[in-house]
């Protein structure tokens, strides 16, 4: 039997892939084996992996708080570019950093707009990309581009246009990163932060270790979500914290609900 992935392409279906899945989610090697029996025998040849996915979340959403985990790359996804930036700024706080956002620095040549300034063991500049595809990969231009500007600023601190003092370049996507984008930051010292990259931190590893949700996880409409992002309102801690007048104590239930199965 195969599957459809998004791009049309044919793959062999494998219940290990969703087993895989739901225990990434937290969900207990038995629940997750006997979910992934239950989906395998209900999907016909050539079913979407986005009718799958749904199929996953419907059981995850009956009986467990994983439903949120399974959500999150989606949810990250669906925060705006922005909003993303500060959600990462909050990610990097809740693991010690002290983060700085969106600041103009002078480098030797041109002025840059740094995202994040983040230090602990050292002080990372830190750019944030957002894809609304999370699928699609981060390539070499990006590693390439924010290279070029921590050089720019370093040369310019040396010449007294700044006093900013940077170790390192720090990478923070939502997707995979490209090979080459991987062979370059490796070669040059740039710290990548993605889906699944690299290690101890990886995207979803940081924010499940800290719990740090987007408010994008909360099943609510899109224009209440949209409503919170631009008050500021990122996290279910924000939420939970801010009690926003936009949406209800509903919300501030869930959130509140979904925290504390994590």
């Amino acid at each position: 039997m195969y599957v459809i992935k998004a791009g049309g392409k044919k793959e062999e279906f494998s219940e290990e892939k969703i087993v895989r899945t739901c225990m990434r989610s937290g969900v207990a090697p038995d629940d997750a084996k006997a979910i992934a029996k239950k989906i395998s025998s209900s999907i016909q040849n050539g079913a979407t992996t986005h009718k799958i996915y749904t199929m996953i979340l419907d059981e995850l959403d009956k009986s467990h708080a994983g439903s949120s985990l399974f959500m999150l790359r989606e949810a990250i996804a669906n925060l705006d570019p922005i909003s993303f930036e500060v959600y990462v700024k909050k990610v990097l706080e809740a693991h010690g950093y002290r983060c700085t956002w969106n600041k103009l620095i002078k480098g030797m040549n041109v002025e840059h707009q740094v995202d994040v300034i983040a230090a602990k063991e050292k002080t990372f500049l830190v750019e944030c990309k957002r894809h609304f595809n999370p699928h699609r990969f981060t390539g070499l231009n990006i590693c390439l581009q924010v290279e070029a500007r921590l050089n720019d600023i370093m040369l310019g601190s040396r010449n007294g246009k700044n006093n900013y003092k940077f170790d390192a370049a720090w990478v923070v996507t939502n997707t995979k990163f490209s090979d080459h984008a991987k062979m370059y930051a490796k070669g040059v010292g740039i710290r990548l932060t993605g889906w699944g990259y690299d290690q101890d931190f990886a995207l979803e590893k940081l924010v499940q270790e800290k719990k740090v949700l987007p408010v994008t996880v909360l099943k609510t409409d899109v224009s209440v979500q949209r409503g919170l992002l631009n008050k500021k309102i990122i996290t279910l801690q924000d939420l939970i914290s801010e009690k926003p007048k936009i949406g209800s104590r509903d919300l501030i239930s869930q959130a509140k609900s979904i925290l504390s199965k994590l």
